[in-house]
């Protein structure tokens, strides 16, 4: 990927969770949607928002859960 310019962010599309750069002259992305999620008609996009949302809330709380077992693990010895 090219260095961002000044006017440039590297984003996260909503639906999908790719990284893309924002703006770019030509590229029919959003500020928050890809150039591949942006031409997904609305109510899937949403539809595919939530249960990214969802698939990242579930990743943190395993992440979460497995610290804790490892810790644990790590004090019992076992």
């Amino acid at each position: 990927m090219p260095p961002t310019t000044s006017g440039q962010r590297l984003r996260t599309c909503r639906a999908c969770g790719k990284k893309f750069e924002y703006p770019v002259k030509g590229n029919p992305a959003t500020r928050h949607h890809c150039e591949d999620c942006v031409i997904i008609p609305p109510e899937m996009r949403k539809t595919l928002e939530r249960l990214s949302s969802r698939v990242n809330q579930v990743e943190l709380q395993l992440r979460s859960l497995e610290a804790k077992l490892a810790a644990l693990t790590a004090t019992t010895g076992k």
